[in-house]
């Protein structure tokens, strides 16, 4: 007779079924109120309650501080493997990614106040919030974008693509993305616009290698592409583009405030800032990847382990551990 037959032949007593009730019972309570708690959430989507992500050891903390005319969002995950893809323009809600890339992931909304919605999508390449915060958009592991309730996390496809790159979104909900032949070889990068409602996509600059793009305060873009010299920032409105600055073969990881200021990267160099159209480039120090604050007054480096908000007359304003970002920074984070 097997161990197993021996067990299952054995008679609980009276006093048996008593603890069996009483182990139970919790676990049928906890039970019952996790799914009166998702009762309302589409399938593969998870609401944590703050508690519950202290108590189960997934609680993604948020650290936020005033930089000049900015905040500064300081995210501590429960684990060194997330990657942080978006902060909402108050900084008081972030987007993280499990893995990135990949054929699923799940991405994590995380508030404040310690509360998070977990989302299940096919894999996690970018996410940005909109405005109000109430949505995200989101490219997934194979290029195609998503609209993603920040809320409820109901998930709707918008295009296949493929696209990479930040989403940037527009007032009236459209979205300006990195249209690309595949996301394994993206050997060629059209800037669009995509309807939100119909998915169609508008081409929006002639350049067949575009790296990024950031809004204007004005309504324009600034376009930062690829040319046989090098890299070059261009604004594009309506039917006209006009080049802004030509950065040479050594830029990379480019970003462009709002009132047009140029940040960027030279290996082995550090960083170096344009402040008006046309003038010198001025060296802010060591550092990489580059991102500006949403006043476009200060601008995050990563240095080693560490993310510096350095002034635009190079004084440091702040330093935080691992994985940081300026709440509403569009398309940018270190």
């Amino acid at each position: 007779m097997s161990a197993s037959t021996h067990l299952s032949a054995r008679r609980p007593s009276a006093g048996d079924s008593r603890i069996v009730v009483l182990v139970t019972l919790p676990i049928i309570l906890v039970l019952f109120a996790v799914g009166v708690a998702s009762a309302d959430l589409p399938a593969g989507v998870t609401r944590l309650s703050a508690a519950d992500a202290e108590r189960s050891g997934s609680i993604v903390r948020l650290n936020r501080q005033s930089v000049g005319g900015s905040t500064l969002v300081e995210v501590k995950p429960p684990t060194d493997g997330m990657t942080l893809l978006a902060i909402s323009s108050d900084g008081r809600v972030v987007a993280l990614a499990d893995q990135v890339g990949e054929r699923s992931g799940t991405l994590t909304v995380a508030a404040a106040d310690g509360s998070q919605l977990r989302v299940e999508l096919p894999g996690l390449l970018a996410a940005t919030f909109a405005v109000d915060g109430s949505s995200l958009a989101v490219i997934d592991g194979s290029g195609a974008l998503w609209r993603v309730d920040a809320a409820a996390g109901r998930r709707e496809l918008i295009a296949e693509g493929p696209f990479l790159g930040s989403p940037l979104i527009g007032a009236d909900g459209s979205l300006v993305m990195l249209a690309v032949p595949s996301v394994e070889a993206p050997y060629r990068s059209t800037l669009v616009r995509i309807a939100p409602d119909s998915g169609l996509a508008t081409v929006l600059t002639a350049e067949a290698l575009v790296y990024a793009a950031f809004p204007l305060d004005d309504g324009d873009l600034a376009v930062v592409a690829h040319r046989p010299t090098g890299t070059v920032v261009d604004r594009v409105g309506g039917e006209s583009e006009r080049r802004l600055a030509d950065l040479g073969a050594g830029a990379v990881n480019v970003t462009v405030a709002g009132d047009g200021r140029i940040a960027f990267e030279v290996a082995g160099e550090g960083i170096f800032v344009i402040e008006l159209s046309g003038s010198v480039p001025r060296g802010l120090g060591a550092g990489t990847r580059p991102c500006f604050a949403a006043d476009g007054m200060s601008v995050l480096v990563s240095r080693g382990a560490h993310r510096v908000a350095l002034s635009l007359d190079c004084s440091q304003l702040a330093e935080v551990d691992g994985l940081a970002g300026f709440a509403g920074s569009a398309g940018c984070l270190p």
